[in-house]
């Protein structure tokens, strides 16, 4: 009897660990399918990739090789959408499964892509940290391997501008070519780039030497190296102001560069190309030649969409429109030029962050109901698992509290962007109505002050994107300001900027555009119709977690008793933004209230401040 029941024990035993067997090799097959899938349907592949994420979840003992290609599959997907916290963090993950060395090439891939969306983010330290591991895994003799880690290591310190490590590891780079055959070509174009570096460090005379070798050689050089070569020299000579010289280099390379098969030549490095030759021209003040170049390379940067090629060729634009250009037709044409881009990248901004705020309300719900959830199940097992449901329950409460901050943090820097959106059209409309006017009467008045315009305009360009500036770059954006209204308004009105506690090179970071809407402000309305100089004085004080901003003028003052904010999209952004981020919104006081013997208007408010740029 104990026998039969024995056998019987076993024979159940042989067919689940059977059944077992037959389901992990059904799951690594329905894997497998999944991330094929994903890989033909890109619109549905977030969806294959999380069932695939639930099959690993029920089968852990589903190969590390399979994990870590979900995981990369997932992390390249949200790239491709932007969302670059889930990118870097799967990416990252997918290089987790690695063991001591590597066990097949396509953990390079993982490990590239981990490197590159942190290199995307700037997050140049997380890239040094993966490079390393990478390293690491590597065998003595990987050469190919070893070039490939030196290459990363290389420019990432290139990005960081740390151009004494660049040329360290580019070195290593040279030295691991030389166990592999047939590299030449890659050593020179490696060479070139140490030039580069030697250059940024001041190192001239080297610099030169390593171009020099390779020109040497020139007849051993193939016609992409020799582009790249003829390129850097220009580049390096046009920063000697030898302008004639550089122009030489420049055509040089673009001879190579069109010899060069089509396939291996994109259109943004013609562009850039064409750019720089214009630029040698501009400095000859050969202008017909700069303008010819200069619109080959507006065309071609349209193929791809460059924004930092597209925003120096329309810079260029209005330079050459500002010294050449006696019609106001050309001057306005360029204008219009500056304008429609700017409109449209704000245009393109403003849509993104909207879709963003969206997602972080959405978000914000799903945690809520995520809480409410956690809460009911909590109470359902209170009377048997008391110690660990209250165990829980802290535990959820704080990282509900940490996600929900995180949450209102990612909705107020939306809500900042969203108001710079407003505010930059705003400015800029008014300024080309300004220069509209001067063109039509006063040229002359209108070149100087298109002058300054371009100026301030590349200060608002560059700041266009950024959530936090530089204090100095702010206040060298608000004199460029001021500079701008004094020929526009000559001996209207003085404007004084008073420091306390703080100097104008203080190393901490604002957000862009509160000031300048509220000077404007005082400008346009305070000193319209006044019989009398004007004085517009801004006081700036450091306080322990803000600056507090007060700006008195001796205006005519405010017109009605009302001494709330006006109903203006841009005054209420800012009132709301500033409400949110330092607990007081905008306070307006009439000084006709407080001294009966003066005009004009005080506006005080507070600006959160940082001391560093990602704090």
């Amino acid at each position: 009897m104990s026998k039969s029941i024995f056998f019987v024990v076993f024979i159940l035993l042989y067919l689940s660990c059977n059944d077992q067997v037959r389901d992990s090799r059904q799951a690594k097959t329905n894997l497998i399918e999944l991330q094929q899938k994903s890989t033909k349907n890109k619109d549905s592949a977030y969806y294959f990739l999380k069932k695939g994420v639930e099959l690993i979840k029920h089968f852990p003992e589903l190969s590390d090789s399979l994990k870590a290609e979900n995981n990369f599959a997932l992390g390249a997907y949200f790239y491709g959408k932007g969302i670059m916290d889930s990118a870097a963090h799967y990416s990252h993950k997918a290089t987790d499964f690695s063991g001591d060395s590597l066990q097949y090439d396509r953990e390079i891939d993982y490990f590239y892509q981990s490197w590159y969306v942190y290199y995307s983010q700037g997050k140049y330290g997380d890239c040094i940290s993966i490079v390393n591991k990478l390293e690491s895994l590597l065998d003595d003799k990987d050469y190919n391997n070893q070039v490939f880690v030196n290459y990363l290591f290389e420019n990432t310190y290139k990005a960081n501008e740390d151009f004494k490590q660049a040329i360290f590891y580019n070195k290593k780079q040279i030295k691991a070519y030389s166990n592999i055959p047939n590299t030449m070509p890659s050593v020179r174009e490696a060479i070139i780039f140490q030039s580069e570096y030697e250059y940024q460090l001041k190192n001239k005379n080297r610099a030169f030497k390593l171009l020099d070798s390779l020109l040497n050689i020139e007849n051993r050089l193939n016609e992409t190296t020799k582009y790249n070569l003829y390129n850097r020299y220009g580049i390096q000579t046009f920063d000697e102001n030898k302008f004639k010289t550089s122009l030489d280099f420049f055509i040089k390379s673009l001879y190579h560069l069109k010899k060069v098969s089509k396939n291996r030549t994109s259109a943004d490095q013609k562009a850039r190309l064409y750019y720089n030759i214009s630029e040698a021209y501009f400095a000859l003040k050969k202008y017909n030649k700069a303008y010819t170049y200069l619109d080959s390379a507006f065309y071609l940067n349209s193929k791809n969409d460059n924004e930092t090629v597209l925003r120096s060729i329309l810079q260029k634009q209005l330079e050459l429109a500002v010294v050449t250009d006696k019609d106001p037709t050309k001057l306005s044409n360029s204008l219009d030029s500056i304008f429609n881009y700017q409109k449209d990248q704000y245009t393109k901004k403003y849509k993104e962050d909207l879709v963003a705020l969206e997602k972080a309300l959405k978000k914000e719900n799903e945690i809520l109901a995520e809480k409410k959830d956690i809460e009911i199940k909590s109470i359902k097992r209170l009377f048997t698992l008391v110690i660990i449901v209250s165990i829980l329950i802290i535990l959820s409460i704080f990282f509900y509290r940490q996600r929900m901050y995180k949450v209102k943090k990612q909705s107020l820097q939306m809500q900042q962007r969203l108001l710079r959106s407003q505010m930059n059209p705003h400015f800029t409309f008014n300024t080309l109505y300004t220069i509209q006017n001067l063109i039509k009467d006063t040229p002359l008045k209108a070149k100087n002050y298109l002058i300054k315009f371009s100026r301030l305009l590349r200060l608002i360009l560059e700041n266009s994107t950024q959530n936090y500036v530089l204090f100095k770059d702010e206040l060298k954006a608000l004199k460029e300001y001021y500079a701008l209204q004094q020929v526009r308004f000559p001996d209207k009105f003085n404007f004084y900027i008073q420091l306390n506690n703080l100097e104008e090179d203080s190393f901490i970071f604002i957000p862009p555009m509160l000031i300048q809407p509220m000077i404007e402000n005082s400008i346009e309305h305070g000193f319209n119709g006044i019989n009398y100089k004007g004085k517009l004085v801004l006081t700036l004080t450091q306080k322990k977690s803000f600056l507090e901003c007060k700006i008195e003028d001796n205006g005519r003052g405010l017109q009605s008793k009302n001494l709330e904010i006006k109903k203006s999209t841009s005054l209420e952004l800012i009132h709301d933004y500033l409400k949110k981020s330092t607990g007081k919104g905008i306070q307006i006081t009439d000084k006709n209230t407080l001294n009966t013997n003066e005009t004009g208007v005080i506006v005080s408010f507070k600006i959160p401040f940082k001391l560093t740029k990602n704090d």
